[in-house]
């Protein structure tokens, strides 16, 4: 945006139009997403039990209730500095619903699997930056250490 008074100034250093492959991208992103929508209406919501790493048990509901609101029942502290969680020591998206009776592990940026986590997502941000911006498309691979 511009500085003062006088109205918006925009400025767009993305390629106009984008690689078609973008566009593919969100269409089938939108279309799935749709499909996984449909599918969490059509789940029977049931009063589950999630134990902490302390032990203490908090009640949830099947299908609706997710990692970030039982950190955020915890404290916002605690939801805000979560980078993903574990349900049944498996890694869990904090937006994903809980699905029944689970064991929930909230990890943070300290830890190894946090770290993992947040670079890996961050590498997405910037190769999704990069295909805007330089119309480069990305290949795949494993994760590397450094």
């Amino acid at each position: 945006g511009g500085g003062g008074g006088g109205g918006a100034v925009t400025v767009s250093n993305e390629l106009s139009p984008w690689p078609s492959y973008i566009e593919e991208r969100i269409t089938m992103f939108d279309r799935l997403y749709a499909e996984y929508e449909e599918f969490l209406k059509n789940q029977e919501i049931k009063q589950i039990k999630v134990t902490l790493p302390d032990g203490k048990v908090v009640e949830a509901e099947s299908w609706s209730t997710t990692p970030f609101d039982v950190a955020n029942g915890i404290s916002a502290g605690l939801a805000n500095n979560t980078v993903i969680s574990k349900v049944n020591g498996v890694l869990w998206d904090l937006d994903r619903p809980l699905e029944g009776d689970c064991s929930l592990e909230l990890l943070n940026f300290e830890g190894k699997e946090g770290k993992e986590v947040y670079w890996h997502s961050t590498a997405h941000v910037l190769g999704e930056a990069m295909e805007r911006k330089y119309g480069g498309c990305l290949c795949y691979g494993p994760p590397i250490d450094e």
